[in-house]
């Protein structure tokens, strides 16, 4: 399976597109205005308690205080998107009856570590329980578990790696293998386990020297996190348009896997080297409303406030001798895609899918399976409810920070997010409305005249009802029609004319 990493790297931006078989696959951006604050550690102060949500909001120096639920300040597992399995070391305390008001008081200056960014209204979710991910552990100083990911199914590789982190006998925390510690010797486990716990040493002593609010560690640039999480075995090549990029990952690698520097590759062609691979097209889909399957049919996908619908169409891919064969079809590729657009789009929160109605139950079953097995390949935590007999599937999807659409575009100052405007007929009618109004409430027998778009304003000129010659023989008043095509579709203005009478 060809696999490639294509970064770009532009004046206040940085774009990753990963690839699987020549096909945009996942898809990062990161714009120095707005750097990402996960897995950011800072030393905060409760500024309040509320008892009634069971969170105290902490500040941590940011513009909007962060928030801390009573789970996150007292649960010591930890999700990093690969479904972890922790082997519990002592026995769970029930944490079910334990109050914020109990854990904690204002004025309190606690370690904190962002786990969601602030989105809307909300301030930035914070969490006690400290993680620091490395290529393939991760640290976990306020728990003695260890765990391995999910990922790693054989058994016999399982328990080899759980061995070697048993034989740590670590001073303190505890340790969760990764999906990249698969195949990995103890040599390397053991130099990343050291590498973490140096830096927790780090963070321990400016915690005492730093008064609260202060930054005690700032997680890795979305290039360095992309090489650390996503640049494993399978992947054939890196390629970088960015000198400085290209040289920073050759270090970076250099460190942890030296036997990879022959898979990186600076791009030094003229033309742009997303568009040299066909992943400038593939990001403009991204933002479309519609997607279309190879089949021929496609899926829309609404995003709303509380929740994000997407439908499933058959389009024009029809198969006359068997219909319930073409819905199938439909129904399993559109599975795939709904996983895959979830990922490049970065959506978060409650999905629902209806997909076209399968009589077939075997059908169902399989297309909901297709649907299961491609989520896991997301990096980000699912959890997906079974297919309703209206062959709808719920599901959703961990957020932590703005989806790809909402960090890039923002509401229409127009239609204000309803993504509709007035007809030329309806904007017609109401300049003929507003006309009126004016002309009602004109000081002395005066003439108007209005602006619009020009659509609008052949419209009104042709006056199939009389409307305008109407309120000029009402109003004795003379009415000019004038366009701008710098309006808007929707704009209106009216000024007062030249004054003087028509003729009776």
């Amino acid at each position: 399976m060809k696999k490639q990493i294509l970064i770009n790297a532009e004046a206040g931006e940085i774009r990753i597109a990963l690839r699987i078989e020549n096909r945009l696959d996942d898809y990062f951006v990161e714009r120095t205005e707005h750097k990402a604050i996960v897995g950011n550690i800072y030393k905060g102060a409760v500024d309040s308690i509320v008892p009634a949500i069971g969170a105290a909001f902490i500040n941590y120096g940011a513009s909007k205080n962060g928030f801390l639920y009573v789970t996150d300040a007292t649960e010591t597992t930890v999700d990093f998107g690969e479904g972890e399995i922790i082997y519990e070391a002592e026995e769970k305390k029930d944490r079910g009856r334990l109050k914020i008001e109990e854990l904690l008081k204002k004025g309190q200056q606690i370690l904190i570590q962002a786990v969601k960014e602030e989105l809307g209204t909300k301030g930035a979710r914070l969490t006690t329980n400290i993680s620091l991910p490395g290529r393939f552990l991760v640290f976990m100083p306020n728990s003695s578990k260890i765990g391995i990911s999910r990922k790693i199914r054989d058994e016999g590789e399982r328990k080899r790696i759980k061995d070697i982190l048993k034989s740590f006998k670590l001073k303190e925390g505890g340790v969760i293998a990764r999906t990249a510690a698969s195949g990995c010797s103890e040599k390397d486990l053991i130099r990343d386990v050291r590498y973490l716990s140096k830096i927790w040493g780090r963070i321990k002593v400016a915690a005492k020297r730093k008064q609260a609010p202060a930054l005690l560690y700032e997680e890795l640039d979305l290039t360095s996190k992309i090489i650390r999480d996503v640049f494993t075995e399978d992947v054939d090549k890196i390629i970088i348009d960015d000198k400085f990029e290209f040289k920073k990952i050759r270090h970076a690698i250099a460190n942890f896997a030296p036997s990879f520097k022959s898979r990186i590759e600076l791009y030094k062609n003229d033309e742009p080297l997303f568009e040299k691979y066909g992943v400038e097209k593939e990001i403009d889909e991204i933002y479309q409303r519609k997607v279309f399957l190879k089949c021929g049919g496609y899926i829309t996908i609404e995003q709303t406030e509380g929740m994000v619908a997407i439908d499933v169409n058959s389009g024009r891919f029809t198969k006359k001798k068997d219909p319930e064969e073409t819905i199938y079809r439909v129904n399993s590729e559109a599975a795939v895609e709904v996983a895959r657009q979830l990922r490049l789009r970065d959506i978060g929160g409650i999905v629902v899918t209806d997909f076209i109605d399968m009589a077939n139950p075997h059908y169902r079953r399989n297309v909901f399976n297709s649907l299961r097995e491609e989520l896991k390949k997301d990096r980000a935590k699912t959890n997906i409810a079974s297919i309703s007999e209206l062959d709808i599937v719920e599901l959703t999807r961990q957020r932590t920070h703005k989806s790809m659409e909402s960090a890039s575009y923002q509401t229409c100052p127009y239609c204000n997010g309803r993504g509709l405007i007035k007809s030329i007929d309806t904007i017609s009618i109401l300049a003929i409305r507003r006309l009126k109004d004016f002309l009602k409430s004109a000081k002395g027998r005066q003439g108007a005249e209005i602006v619009v778009h020009s659509d609008v304003a052949v419209k009104l000129r042709k006056d199939e009802n009389g409307l305008l010659y109407k309120l000029q023989r009402n109003f004795r008043a003379k009415i000019t029609v004038l366009e701008n095509n710098r309006f808007h579709l929707e704009d209106i203005e009216i000024n007062p004319h030249a004054s003087f009478k028509l003729k009776a």
